[in-house]
This record gives structure tokens, C-alpha cells and sequence, in this order.
């Protein structure tokens, strides 16, 4: 602990001696009284237990008294100095914006249910970090922008999820069509089907290629750490902008990571440009929709960002005034009770 203003507890402390001082003088000089008795007093009730108690209550309230208002004036100087304390306190994990990108087409459903889900407890640990989210079939579209409102992603995702999840049942027969299964059908699907007839669907490329965009402060702040948490089948159906080892160099030339994650049921071809797309980004590749396997790849991703910044840190003041001004909320109190009691 430290003072701000040491100064202001120095002189509530000559303070706090002048008035024992001025004290210690009153007892002396009314122990030397030599000019008669103060007061008529008869000599019985002296010798009465209950005046010799009193009389020794009396003068032990006084001293206290004394001390509670000492005390006080070095608690007041106490706070006029300002206590407070410095900490380091890490920031890496500030440093860094993650963005989700997913491949929105029915048949990365069973993938993208089963990483949300694992993906909102990541979301929950993060401390400062912006996440966003990007969908894409035909077109991208960035459903959160960056941010650290971590209840607003997680709301989101939970909105995905539970139409990602109505989607596969009604797919596999367990539900039928329904009002909300159109609005949450339409939450996931609306602006990502522009120009779908003329040029096709699941267009990789450009979902990866908009999300490396999305990260919009590349120039004002180049030191942060830009990942991609990137979803996909990688099975084409049209003509895509920008072809997937495109869009991968335009994250390498963005210093983004491209962390990837594929369905079970890839072909090996498209198994193998996707690696090597993620990876020549910096990122890993990564399969699978079992839950434990998501779960273990995520858990991967976790580590990874949990590694990639240089540690820094900052020095924080915290001032410390509440312990010492409850106690001196209570020596007043006491002083005020002593004063009444003693009547003075």
C-alpha cells in the first residue's frame, strides 16, 4: 500500500500529538490542584462501592474517549493522503479479434449445431476480446460485427443454433414445417442466397475472402491478432469471386489465422485444399462433427489463441479508502455514544 499525499497524514499526526500532549497537561495540572475541594462531597459516599465504581468507569471512558479521538484525526489524515495500491495487470488477452465464418449450406448443419454449441462456453471465458460472426452460402453476410457484448454474441448464436437444430429435424422428418421454423430458417438464410440461380451456391471463397474484410482496423492497430474460426464442407456448386487458396492469401497478406473446420463427409480433395488453404495462413485444419471431437478442436483453438500474443501488461491504481473510513465511521460513532454517556 501507498500514499498519494503522505503529507496530509504527517500533519493529522502533529495534530493527533499536540492534543495528547494538551491533554497529558489538563490531567497533570487537575492531579496538582491544591486550592481546596472542587465540590461538597461527603466523605461516606467515597468509601461506597458504587461511587469507586463509577469514578473507575468514568476514568476509563475518558482515556478511551482520548484515544477514539486520536484515532479519528489519524484515520481522516490517513484518507486525506489517499491510500492505494498498484497492480500489473496482464492485457494480452485483450489483444486479439476472432471471428466466426460458417458455411451456412444444409449440409454443414450438423457441423456448425455441434461447434456453436462448444463455441459459446469459449465465448464465455473471453475477457476483452472482440468476436464477430460472418454466414455465408452464395453471399456473405456479417451477422455481428466485432464486439465484446458477449451476451449479444452468445444470443445470436443460441438464434443459430436453434435453427440450425429445427432445420436438421425437419430435414430428417421429426418436425413438420412451422411458422418459427420459417423465421428462424429465414434468420439464417435471408441475404446469403443473393444471385443463387445464376451463380450457384456454397461459394467458399468469397465467405472466407469477406470475413478477412470484416476486420476493419487492420491499419490503425496491425499488432492485434486476427483469427478465423472457418466452417466448411469446401464442396463448390457455382462460380465463386475469389477462389478458397485466393481467399487464403488475402488473409496470409492480413496476418489472419485461418483456423478451419471441416465436415466428416469432405472429399479428400476438397479435405486437401482447405488444408492447405488453413495452413498456409498460420492456422491449423481441423474434421469432424462428433460433439467429444468438436469439443477437442475447439479446446485446440482455445490453447492456440491462448499462445500467440506477446505478453504485456499495464500498471493499474486502486485506491483503498473503504476499510479506513469504516473505521472511522465507528470511532465517531463511539466518540458521539462516549460524549453522551460522559456528558461532555
Amino acid at each position: 500500500m501507498e500514499l498519494k499525499y503522505p503529507l496530509a497524514l504527517y500533519i493529522c499526526a502533529g495534530v493527533a500529538a499536540l492534543f495528547v500532549i494538551a491533554a497529558f497537561i489538563t490531567i497533570r495540572i487537575r492531579r496538582k490542584y491544591k486550592g481546596g475541594k472542587k465540590a461538597f462531597l461527603p466523605e461516606y459516599l467515597k468509601k461506597l462501592s458504587m461511587y469507586k465504581t463509577r469514578v473507575v468507569w468514568y476514568t476509563i471512558l475518558k482515556y478511551v474517549l482520548i484515544i477514539l479521538i486520536i484515532t479519528s484525526i489519524l484515520l481522516a489524515g490517513f484518507l486525506m493522503s489517499r491510500p492505494y495500491k498498484t497492480e500489473s495487470k496482464e492485457l494480452a488477452n485483450y489483444n486479439r479479434d476472432i471471428l466466426l465464418c460458417m458455411d451456412i449450406s444444409t449440409t454443414c448443419d450438423n457441423l456448425n449445431a455441434v461447434l456453436i454449441d462448444k463455441l459459446e462456453d469459449m465465448v464465455r471465458e473471453l475477457n476483452g476480446e472482440k468476436f464477430g460472426i460472418v454466414i455465408f452460402n452464395t453471399s456473405p453476410v456479417l451477422l455481428v460485427p466485432l464486439t465484446n457484448d458477449y451476451t449479444y454474441v452468445i444470443e445470436i448464436l443460441e438464434k443459430i443454433k436453434e435453427a440450425l437444430e429445427m432445420r436438421i429435424d425437419y430435414y430428417n422428418g421429426k418436425i413438420i414445417f412451422s411458422d418459427k421454423l420459417y423465421e428462424l430458417d429465414a434468420f439464417i438464410s435471408n441475404g446469403t442466397l443473393i444471385d443463387a440461380e445464376t451463380r450457384g451456391s456454397s461459394l467458399i471463397g468469397d465467405g472466407l475472402a469477406a470475413a478477412s474484410l470484416d476486420f476493419y482496423d487492420i491499419e490503425e492497430n496491425p499488432d492485434r491478432t486476427r483469427c478465423i474460426i472457418f466452417s466448411t464442407d469446401n464442396d463448390l456448386y457455382g462460380e465463386p469471386y475469389i477462389t478458397l487458396p485466393e481467399a487464403g492469401d488475402m488473409c496470409s497478406a492480413r496476418n489472419i489465422l485461418v483456423y478451419g473446420i471441416g465436415t466428416e463427409e469432405m472429399r479428400d480433395i476438397d479435405r486437401k485444399e482447405m488444408k492447405e488453404t488453413v495452413e498456409g495462413t498460420g492456422g491449423q485444419f481441423f474434421y469432424g462433427e462428433d460433439p467429444k471431437v468438436v469439443e477437442g478442436i475447439v479446446g485446440e483453438i482455445r490453447k492456440s489463441l491462448a499462445t500467440i500474443d506477446e505478453t504485456q501488461y499495464e500498471i493499474v491504481e486502486t485506491e483503498l479508502p473503504e476499510t479506513p473510513f469504516m473505521i472511522l465511521l465507528f470511532s465517531i460513532s463511539m466518540m458521539l455514544l462516549l460524549a453522551f454517556i460522559l456528558k461532555v
